[in-house]
């Protein structure tokens, strides 16, 4: 589909999911799946059996990809979507587990997966013959990737930052978890724009994407470096971490800019409440709404994009309250 057209599509599914959005996973119920990507009625009738792996269902971000799971479900209302997440953002072969019961059981028409892993589960899916799709971070076997284009999000963040410090700027990046194609595209936008900005990256540090140990991360980046302008996080988790070991250091009098990465309420918040400077948001809420319907668009015939942008801002002191009332309409 055109840009265009998921725009318009997207804005009336967001004012449709405003009126009540349930936060919780859809229940695992199983049911069995075909061989191919054609419309097929399942057991009970006209339903669609659908499943939908993520990295997690034990965080804020992934509450809203829920929610707007959820919300397509009851709109569509041909569909039923099995939701399952990893324990965590590093729980790699539980994620793989559950991938794999999925497609081995026959438990659905279509899939799409938020890999933790990316090679991991392209391999796991080899030769599995019902439509595979990505949410939120692509991989090789999916036929069509539904979320942020993680790099230009970053890149924009990465710019405003840059715009901010000037040229000569002394910048340090947290990233999330080494290797993991999301955090590396992600510094790799930042990198681009602080680059073009003429400002210096001093340190690229890992974090796993936790608060506590971004805190403990920036406290050693503050030893290391008396003069720094800015910090840019792969996550919110991370930036408030940051934020944090700035005032545990006594440094936040030195205007340091903290980035964050995401949008969700607390890094929202934390934009409105001065404790740091700005953050990339996602649409998670649309990326979930996206994919029950890219799921059942792809069973029932239809040919999708390669790629499905649910759109990202920059969020700063002038629109943060704004979208703060946004997100928590959703909840």
């Amino acid at each position: 589909m055109k840009r265009s057209n998921l725009f318009k599509r997207s804005a009336a599914m967001l004012l449709a999911g405003l009126m009540a959005v349930s936060m919780s996973a859809c229940g695992g119920s199983s049911a069995s799946g075909n061989d191919s990507g054609d419309s097929q009625a399942s057991s009970s009738g006209d339903t669609h059996k659908l499943s939908v792996v993520l990295k997690t269902t034990s965080s804020e971000y992934w509450s809203y990809v829920i929610a707007g799971i959820e919300q397509a479900e009851k709109d569509l209302g041909n569909v039923e979507v099995d939701v399952r997440g990893a324990n965590s953002d590093t729980d790699f072969d539980g994620q793989l587990n559950m991938v794999e019961t999925i497609v081995n059981a026959d438990m659905c028409e279509a899939i799409a997966i938020a890999p933790l892993q990316a090679d991991q589960i392209a391999n796991a899916l080899t030769g599995v013959k019902i439509p595979v799709l990505a949410i939120d971070t692509n991989f090789d076997q999916a036929e069509t990737f539904i979320g942020t284009a993680h790099e230009d999000a970053a890149y924009e963040g990465g710019k405003y930052v840059a715009e901010k410090i000037g040229k000569g700027g002394k910048v340090v990046i947290l990233a999330n978890i080494q290797g993991e194609s999301t955090s590396e595209a992600r510094v790799a936008g930042y990198k681009k724009a602080l680059e073009e900005g003429g400002c210096e990256i001093i340190s690229t540090q890992y974090t796993d994407g936790v608060g506590d140990k971004a805190v403990t991360v920036t406290d050693g980046v503050l030893q290391s470096f008396a003069d720094i302008d800015a910090i840019v996080c792969c996550a919110d988790d991370v930036a408030l971490g940051a934020s944090r070991a700035i005032k545990q250091a006594g440094r936040d009098g030195d205007g340091i800019i903290v980035c964050g990465f995401d949008g969700i309420s607390s890094g929202v918040q934390a934009v409105v409440d001065g404790e740091i400077s700005c953050t990339v948001a996602q649409d998670p809420y649309n990326m979930g709404y996206q994919c029950v319907k890219s799921l059942l668009d792809v069973v029932e015939g239809e040919k999708l994009d390669d790629f499905i942008d649910t759109g990202c801002k920059v969020i700063t002191p002038d629109n943060a309250q704004e979208y703060l009332d946004k997100l928590k309409s959703l909840v």
